[in-house]
C-alpha cells in the first residue's frame, strides 16, 4: 500500500513526561511560555490527591493522570504525543477545551480499511511502527513532525473576564469541592479520547473530506433514515445526515453490544391532550435534568408584553404561569435569561420552541446552551414544527400537556439498539457526530458536555467500546511483572487497573491485596463481566504479589 498523510496543524517546542512501565507511552508535549499554563507558578493547596503545590504543577499532575490512565487502558508499541497547552481560549465563545488528531494516514500497513483516514496515534498503533518519527526536544517547524494529538485547555477559566466562578479542579478524584467548579481529569479524558479516534474528519456543513477520503469513524456512523453509512454517503447526504436529529446512530459491535449493560431504561417526551406524539428534544446544559417529576404537566404558551416577539420571554412574563409548563421561542435573548424568567414566573418547566436561522434552516430539536446556576427546573429544546402543534392546539382551545417518561424496553440514548450521536439541528462544527447524543441516560464521557456525574478517574462507560470499533487494542490488565492476558477495561468501561491501584493502596499486606481483588472480581464475574477462567487470571497474577 503507498502510505498517505495529512498534516492537520504545526508543532511547537516539547517537555517529556513519561508514562509508567508496561503501559502504553502517552507524553505531552508542552508547549505554554515560561509563567503561564503548564509553567505557571502561582501557589495552590493540594487537592484531591493532587500534590503539586503551584498552579501549574498541579496542572501537570492531572494531566499525566490522564494519560497514565489511557495509556494503561489502549495497547500500543508506538509512543503517543499529546501537544498540550493552558494558554486563554476564545471565553467569549465559553470555550473550555479542543483537541483533536493532529496528523491523519490512509492506506498505510496494518490499515483495517483501505481509503480511509486513520488519526495518528490509532494508525501508528495499528502499523505497529511510529508513522511520525521526529525530535522530541528541537523547537521549530520540524519538531511538530512528531506530535499526535493537540489537546489545548482554557487556562482563564475562573477569571471574572472569562467563564466566571470557580475554574477548575484539579482533583484526581472526580469530586470538585466547590459548587460549579469544572472536573479537569474529565474533561481531558474527554479531549484526549477525540484524538485516540472518537474524531472524523469530514466538515459536516459542507461534506467534504481531506482529499475526498472517508475516515474509519464515518465508516461506524449510520444514518437511519438513509439505511448508509457515511462513508458511502454523497455530500448532500452527509449535509442531510448532520442534522438528522434521533436518527444518527454508532453502528460499531463493540458499542452496540456493550450499550445495554451501560445504559439505562428509554426515557422520552411525549405530548398528549391535543397533541399526541412522541416528540424528540434536547437537554438544555443547565438547570435540573428532565424527569418525571421536573418535565410533566400542562403546557401553556409564555407571554411577555413585548409586541411581536411576546413569546420569547426575554422579560418577566405577564400570564399566570404559576406551577404550568411554559412554551416559548428561541431567539432575542439567552436561554439563561428565558429560563431565569420563566422560573421566577413560577413554571414548573421551559419548553423552548426552535427557530429557523440561516445556521439552523431547519429549526428541530436542540440542546439549550450556556450556564444558569440559579435555574433549577428543567428546559428542553425542541423543533419549531413541535412548537406549533402545541400553539395550534391551544389555540381552539385545547388543553395539551408533556410528560417525560421511561421505557424498560428501549435504551436511553439509543435507536433500535444503536447508541445515538449528537446531531443538532445546526451544525455545531467539532461537536456534531464526534459525540454521542446528550439523551443518553446515564450520562457518557463523550457527550458534547462535560457533566458532574461523570468517573472518568475509574470508569470510561462507551468509550473503550468505541475505541476497539475504530481499531485499538484493549491493553491487558498486569498486577506488577505478571500479565493477567486479561483486558484492563470491562465491558461497562470500568478501568480494572485503577482497581489494581486502589487495593494495592488500601492493603496493609499482601493477604488483603488478594481479598479486595477477590472482591473486585466476584463482582465482575457475577455482571457477566469476567468469565472463570478471567478471573481465574487475574488472581492468579494477584496472588504472585502486589504491584
Amino acid at each position: 500500500m503507498n502510505t498517505k498523510k495529512s498534516l492537520l496543524a504545526a508543532g511547537l517546542v516539547s517537555l517529556a513526561l513519561t508514562a509508567p512501565a508496561l503501559a502504553a507511552n502517552i507524553i505531552l508535549n508542552n508547549v505554554d511560555a515560561p509563567g503561564i499554563g503548564f509553567n505557571d507558578t502561582t501557589p495552590a493547596a493540594p487537592v484531591g490527591g493532587n500534590m503539586g503545590t503551584t498552579v501549574g504543577a498541579q496542572r501537570l499532575i492531572a494531566y499525566q493522570r490522564a494519560l497514565e490512565l489511557w495509556g494503561k487502558t489502549l495497547r500500543s508499541n508506538a509512543t503517543i504525543v499529546v501537544r498540550g497547552s493552558f494558554a486563554r481560549l476564545d471565553c467569549a465563545r465559553g470555550v473550555l477545551a479542543s483537541a483533536g488528531a493532529l496528523q491523519i494516514f490512509s492506506d498505510f500497513p496494518g490499515a483495517t480499511l483501505t481509503g480511509h483516514w486513520y488519526g495518528s496515534a490509532l494508525a501508528n498503533s495499528l502499523a505497529g511502527q511510529d508513522l511520525t518519527p521526529g525530535p522530541l526536544d528541537v523547537p521549530g517547524p520540524d519538531d511538530q513532525s512528531n506530535d499526535d494529538i493537540q489537546a489545548n485547555f482554557n487556562g482563564d477559566v475562573g477569571k471574572a473576564d472569562c467563564l466566571p466562578g470557580p475554574g477548575w479542579y484539579y482533583g484526581l478524584d472526580n469530586t470538585p469541592v466547590i459548587p460549579g467548579q469544572i472536573d479537569f481529569l474529565d474533561t481531558f479524558m474527554h479531549e484526549v479520547a477525540h484524538g485516540l479516534g472518537f474524531q472524523n474528519f469530514v466538515r459536516e456543513d459542507n461534506g467534504s473530506m481531506p482529499a475526498g477520503l472517508p475516515d474509519v469513524y464515518m465508516a461506524n456512523t449510520l444514518d437511519l433514515t438513509l439505511g448508509k453509512r457515511w462513508n458511502a454517503m454523497t455530500v448532500p447526504e452527509v449535509k442531510f445526515s448532520a442534522i438528522n436529529t434521533g436518527k444518527v446512530v454508532w453502528a460499531g459491535p463493540r458499542v452496540t453490544s456493550s450499550a445495554p449493560l451501560v445504559l439505562g431504561p428509554y426515557q422520552g417526551v411525549r405530548l398528549f391532550g391535543g397533541v399526541n406524539k412522541e416528540i424528540v428534544y434536547g437537554a438544555a446544559s443547565f438547570g435540573a435534568p428532565a424527569s418525571a417529576a421536573t418535565l410533566n404537566g400542562s403546557i401553556v404558551v409564555g407571554l411577555d408584553g413585548a409586541g411581536a416577539s411576546s413569546t420569547d420571554a426575554c422579560e418577566p412574563l405577564t400570564n399566570a404561569v404559576s406551577g404550568k409548563v411554559v412554551l416559548v421561542d428561541r431567539g432575542n435573548c439567552t436561554f439563561a435569561v428565558k429560563a431565569t424568567n420563566a422560573q421566577a414566573a413560577g413554571a414548573s418547566a421551559l419548553v423552548i420552541a426552535n427557530i429557523p436561522t440561516a445556521a439552523d434552516p431547519t429549526a428541530g430539536a436542540f440542546g439549550p446552551g450556556g450556564s444558569a446556576p440559579a435555574v433549577t427546573i428543567s428546559v428542553i429544546g425542541i423543533s419549531q414544527a413541535n412548537g406549533n402543534e402545541v400553539k395550534t392546539a391551544l389555540a381552539v382551545p385545547t388543553a395539551v400537556g408533556i410528560e417525560y417518561f421511561v421505557d424498560p424496553t428501549r435504551l436511553a440514548g439509543a435507536t433500535d439498539g444503536l447508541v445515538r450521536l449528537y446531531a443538532p439541528s445546526a451544525v455545531a462544527l467539532g461537536s456534531s457526530i464526534s459525540h454521542f447524543d446528550t439523551v443518553a441516560s446515564p450520562n457518557l464521557l463523550m457527550e458534547p458536555a462535560i457533566n458532574g456525574d461523570l468517573r472518568s478517574a475509574t470508569n470510561l462507560d462507551l468509550t473503550p467500546a468505541l475505541m476497539q470499533d475504530v481499531g485499538w487494542q484493549l491493553e491487558t490488565l498486569k498486577i506488577g511483572a505478571c500479565d493477567s492476558g486479561v483486558p484492563a477495561t470491562l465491558a461497562t468501561g470500568q478501568l480494572l487497573h485503577v482497581n489494581v491501584e486502589q487495593c494495592a493502596a488500601g492493603a496493609k499486606n499482601h493477604g488483603q491485596f488478594v481479598s479486595c481483588m477477590t472482591g473486585v472480581t466476584n463482582a465482575a464475574k457475577a455482571k457477566g463481566l469476567l468469565s472463570g477462567a478471567q478471573q481465574g487470571a487475574v488472581m492468579s497474577c494477584a496472588g504472585r504479589g502486589r504491584p
